[in-house]
């Protein structure tokens, strides 16, 4: 995330717990529709509501732009049948810094069509509107103290085709640009903006457009959370879809695109269970010199720091992350999922995700790219990573390529790590392979009945390295340090590099500069060899 966007965020947050607005003993049920005595609007029936009251809203189109700051039930007739459609945001949970903020539960609707081009957040955090676009679906913004915000639970429901994109820049705090401080301006939660408690049950988020790729503007600098952006409270998502958002910045301005899917950007826990990340995008297209720092992060999830929670049953795929740069460095990281903080996966299926980073002809620059599947640490239970790509290449510079599957440290007990690739090209500059299934990140891998086959590594240039066809466990320039490699009752087997002339080829299964500690394990049907440093 932009160091901006952290700093204004950190400096508002307190560790002072949520309040929300108490539901009225009088609790009654309204309507609204064309029966008798229904509401016209959806407005109109949550002004005239109290706490505790539950509208029904009949199928049909409704207008949104609405706001809600009381605690009631909405209860639509079917996704496919009660539609709330339009407004900057189509709805708004409880207000900007609010003493109290609801507690609000949906059911049964589908929300689209919001266009949001600023936020209630941009005005308090830089002085002017349209810096900030957040939330075009649903926006629940920060309570008075910044200890949460609503409390919201969706169920049954489609979040889909909204869109978000800033209107103006201001100068960037931190980052320099060839004309000085660089263009700064944020576009984030295409489906749901969330800085209270968020939870998702039997509920598609999907097909929302963030920063550029909502066809808006090409204003924003930084673009992140196409589906879901959760800033501060916990996140629970059970039997749900978040698919196909899509997140982009472009140039001039654009520098950082993050979390196609789903972004925990400083806090909250994510418990996620029994569903899906399927095909969300990140891309990022920038005309930056190497001195400005620029990356593409998390086609699927982002959990950052200060952040935890567990993914069980839970299939991530098809996911991507994509850079270019014509002018300096490509950097693009993390297919699938990224945290920043130790996790749990459990029973989850990892597949398919691609990572691409290129510094296109006209560019002097590197690139560089890694973790195809993702970057992680923690635990990691009967978990399957299969199919995921890192590709990177530079027109004039040196490619950096390593983990086909993740970059990991910590324990991996049942799991399988197959069929990954990663690649690297550049024709006139050096180029380096590191783990075609994993790299061992801070602190090393324990591996525990658990199988790395398959997996490939290739490198085309004038020069260089592809080291660790399964496993790479070194130093990384600029990257993890590595730890020690502890396999138990595992195999490394069938893996392979490959290179152009002059390219060294070295552990085929396993590159280790660390030491290694080998318990009934097998490395073996690897090319060119079996392990190098052993």
């Amino acid at each position: 995330m932009n160091r901006l966007i952290l700093a204004v965020v950190v400096a508002a947050l307190n560790a002072v717990a949520l309040t929300a607005a108490a539901p009225s003993a009088f609790a009654a049920n309204s309507c609204v529709g064309p029966g008798s005595g229904c509401f016209s609007t959806l407005q109109a029936a949550i002004d005239a509501a109290h706490d505790g009251d539950t509208i029904h809203i009949a199928p049909g189109t409704f207008a949104g732009g609405v706001t809600i700051t009381k605690s009631v039930r909405l209860g639509g007739a079917g996704a496919g049948s009660t539609i709330i459609r339009g407004g900057d945001s189509v709805l708004t949970i409880g207000a900007y810094g609010a003493a109290s903020e609801p507690t609000l539960s949906i059911d049964g609707v589908t929300i689209t069509g919001g266009i949001a081009r600023s936020s209630p957040e941009s005005v308090p955090f830089v002085g002017e509107e349209g810096v900030f676009a957040l939330g075009g679906g649903i926006e629940i913004p920060p309570n008075a103290d910044f200890s949460g915000g609503a409390k919201v639970t969706i169920s049954n429901s489609v979040i889909t085709g909204n869109r978000v994109a800033p209107t103006h820049t201001v100068p960037s705090g931190g980052a320099v640009c060839p004309d000085g401080p660089c263009p700064f301006a944020l576009a984030a939660g295409g489906g749901i903006d969330n800085w209270g408690t968020l939870t998702l049950a039997h509920t598609t988020v999907s097909d929302n457009l963030v920063g550029s790729a909502s066809g808006l503007s090409s204003v924003a600098s930084d673009a992140e959370g196409g589906g879901i952006m959760n800033w501060l409270g916990a996140v629970t998502i059970s039997n749900s879809v978040i698919s196909s958002n899509q997140v982009s910045a472009t140039a001039p301005n654009g520098r950082g695109a993050d979390s196609g899917g789903i972004s925990l950007a400083n806090g909250g826990r994510l418990t996620m269970n029994n569903s899906s990340v399927t095909n969300n995008s990140v891309v990022l297209s920038a005309s930056l010199p190497a001195s400005v720092d620029v990356g593409a992060h998390a086609g699927g999830i982002h959990i950052g720091g200060g952040a935890s929670g567990t993914i069980r049953n839970t299939t991530i795929s098809g996911n991507t992350v994509s850079m270019t740069n014509t002018v300096g460095d490509a950097n693009a990281f993390s297919g699938g999922i990224h945290t920043d903080v130790d996790f749990e996966l459990s029973n989850d299926v990892i597949a398919n995700n691609s990572v691409s980073a290129a510094a296109l002809h006209g560019s002097s620059g590197n690139a560089a790219g890694d973790s195809g599947a993702g970057e992680m640490g923690g635990t990691i239970n009967s978990t399957t990573f299969t199919g995921n790509t890192v590709s990177v290449s530079s027109a004039a510079g040196t490619a950096n390529a390593g983990g086909g599957a993740v970059i990991f440290a910590g324990s991996m007990t049942d799991s399988v790590v197959s069929g990954n690739h990663v690649s690297a090209s550049s024709p006139s500059g050096a180029v380096f392979v590191k783990g075609g299934g994993l790299i061992a990140g801070d602190g090393g891998i324990t591996m525990r009945n658990t199988t790395v086959s398959g997996n490939t590594g290739d490198a085309s240039g004038l020069a260089g390295s592809a080291q660790g066809g399964g496993i790479f466990d070194a130093a990384v320039p600029n990257g993890p340090p590595g730890g020690p490699l502890n396999l138990t009752r595992s195999t490394v087997s069938r893996n392979a590099l490959s290179g152009s002339s002059g390219i060294a080829l070295q552990g085929g299964g396993v590159f280790v500069t660390n030491p290694v500690k080998l318990v009934n394990s097998v490395i073996a049907q690897n090319t060119p060899d079996q392990c190098f440093g052993c």
